[in-house]
This record gives C-alpha cells, sequence and structure tokens, in this order.
C-alpha cells in the first residue's frame, strides 16, 4: 500500500531534525530536576506528555499514545491528541492531567488493520488554543480517504470548539497539507504551516486574516520554514527554518515582513515557545553529543534598538530523545 499523504507530510516536516531511539533515554518515572522556569513547559517523551514545572519536570498524562499538547491561554487545561489504529482523537485535560472531554470521535468500529477501517477513518493533530479559551485552531483531515489503494485526503484548518459545537472551516487547498499554527495575542491572525502534497513540498508559513479569510505566504519567512509561536507581546514571530543543511530558531516582527534573525545556532533546532513572561524562549535540539531532541532554554534579551535577542542556551534534558513534531508548549 502506498504511503500515506498525512504520513508524507510528517516525514517532510520532521525530514531534517529526525533521530533514532536513544537507548540512555528516561524511564517514565524518571523526575527531572534543573533551572526554576516560570509557569508550565510542556513537551511529549515516548508518547508521554511531561511538564516542567518551577524546578522539576515529570510524566503528566498519557499511556504512550499522546503527542501536540497546547496549553489553554489561563494554563487551566490541556488539549492534546491521541493517535490510534488508523485515526487519532482531540481530547482536553486539566492542568494536573486529569480528563476533561473528548473533542473529536474520529474511531470507527471496523476490524483494525483493515480496508475498511481506513476508509473510515479520520485524523486530527496540532492544536493551537485562540486566545479567548474557548477555540483551538486544529488541522483535520476534511474527508475520508479516496483511491484504490487509499490515500489519506489533505489535512485542512479548522476551528474547534472547546466544547459542545461543531467546527468551522478556516483553510483548505487541494494541493497543501497544513500542521502546526499559533494565533496571535490579539486573536486577529493565525499563522500556519503549509506545504505541498507529495514528498517534495516544502513547508512555508502563511498568515491567515481571520476576519478577511485572506492566506498568503509570510512574506519574510523562507521556505521551509514552520513551527510558529508569537512572543506574549504580540512582537515577534518565531519559527523553525532551513539553512543550507542546518535548522534553527528565526524571528521576524510579527508581520511577517523584513529579513528573519537567527536566535540559535545549533543547527538541528525546532519547535520555539516563549515563556509566559516572554524572558525565556525554549525550544527542542539535538547536541552534538546526542542522537535525538533534548529541551533547551535561553533567555531572551531585548537590544536598546527594540530588537531581540537570546543568552547562552542551556539544555535541560539529556539523552530523552523528544518528539519532536510534538514541539513544546509553554503557558501559565
Amino acid at each position: 500500500m502506498k504511503q500515506s499523504l498525512l504520513v508524507l507530510l510528517i516525514l517532510i516536516i520532521i525530514s531534517g531534525c529526525s533521530a533514532t531511539n536513544d537507548p540512555a533515554a528516561p524511564a517514565s518515572g524518571t523526575l527531572l530536576e534543573g533551572d526554576a522556569l516560570p509557569g508550565k513547559l510542556l513537551f511529549v517523551h515516548q508518547g508521554v506528555i511531561w511538564r516542567w514545572q518551577g524546578r522539576a519536570a515529570a510524566p503528566l498524562l498519557g499511556s504512550g499514545q499522546a503527542a501536540h499538547p497546547a496549553l489553554s491561554p489561563t494554563g487551566d487545561r490541556i488539549a492534546y491528541v491521541v493517535r490510534s489504529n488508523s485515526f487519532s482523537d482531540l481530547l482536553l485535560a486539566d492542568a494536573a492531567g486529569q480528563p476533561l472531554a473528548q473533542l473529536t470521535t474520529n474511531g470507527t468500529n471496523e476490524p483494525p488493520n483493515s480496508l475498511r477501517r481506513v476508509y473510515a477513518s479520520r485524523w486530527v493533530f496540532y492544536p493551537a488554543w485562540a486566545p479567548d479559551g474557548m477555540h483551538l485552531a486544529v488541522a483535520t483531515q476534511a474527508a475520508p480517504p479516496r483511491g484504490d489503494p487509499p490515500a489519506d485526503y489533505n489535512l485542512a484548518l479548522s476551528l474547534l470548539p472547546a466544547g459542545p459545537g461543531l467546527a468551522q472551516p478556516l483553510f483548505a487547498a487541494d494541493d497543501a497539507q497544513v500542521a502546526h499554527s499559533a494565533f496571535s495575542p490579539d486573536g486577529a491572525v493565525l499563522i500556519f504551516t503549509r506545504a505541498g502534497s507529495g514528498p517534495g513540498g516544502q513547508q512555508r508559513l502563511y498568515r491567515l486574516e481571520l476576519v478577511s479569510g485572506t492566506a498568503l505566504p509570510v512574506a519574510g519567512a523562507p521556505a521551509p520554514s514552520y513551527d510558529p509561536a508569537f512572543s506574549p507581546d504580540g512582537a515577534w514571530l518565531a519559527f523553525a527554518a532551513r539553512d543550507g543543511e542546518q535548522t534553527d530558531i528565526f524571528v521576524l516582527p510579527a508581520s511577517g515582513s523584513g529579513t528573519p534573525l537567527r536566535l540559535t545556532t545549533m543547527g538541528l533546532a525546532r519547535a520555539p515557545a516563549f515563556a509566559p513572561d516572554g524572558n525565556w524562549l525554549a525550544f527542542l535540539a539535538v547536541a552534538p553529543d546526542s542522537v535525538g531532541f533534548d529541551l533547551w532554554v535561553a533567555p531572551v534579551q531585548r537590544s536598546e534598538s527594540g530588537g531581540i535577542l537570546v543568552g547562552t542556551p542551556r539544555r535541560l534534558t539529556q539523552g530523552m530523545n523528544l518528539d519532536g513534531d510534538s514541539g513544546v508548549a509553554w503557558g501559565r
């Protein structure tokens, strides 16, 4: 059976930063201790969502199939994806990891690993909270798989209520997939990752004006670029971008215009996330002495000219082989 377009998209996104399993990764009960950080920071290790709070991190929720955690604006809820056989669903938990709700029902009673199950399946990925805390932007499969053999329908952007209600379409294109997205703090703009269908389609950041529905490429972001994140004050847009053989974290003014400013020189870095106070930047990167992603943080500084700089990055985990596609979520 052909690789589905969905699988190809995920492979494209992580192709510059893939890693093998690290035998030194800690067991799920391991407690990590280190820098004191504001708020709550979430990341994923072996399908389990971990939370760094204060000076320590420990497993929070998930049993091996969790991915893509997102903290609500007030920090009281976590949206996350649970993968299953041929489908995925979006769930809500409270800040302590206790279940609250299941927002999608993409499952099917068709036999596991059967073609009927494949044709009946749906996928949802990459939740991003709107500033109102009442909606989430998600990448959703807009229609069932098609063709023979089946290929998953393209992922489109939808606005999903964080409670009862129907999803609203935001963006779809027959020749493109969508992935990670981020709302501007004022809720007027959604930056999202768009990639052409198939293995050769490069990721590119797009800017969706939510009132008009207009979606255009972010002018200053190169291709490939992905993993968008706004600073809490709405002044800056951070993202991962490829520069030759290296992938690092860059920023642009929130308007998306200008020349990108490089914040890291790791060579294998992605998934930026600002602390809620704006004074730290977290990201995932592969160190020279490692084979997988670890969690890093760096202090954020403002220059006299109004620019943004980061201090020396510090590695918070070692050998954990974190899930790069799930990224990092940092909130209150």
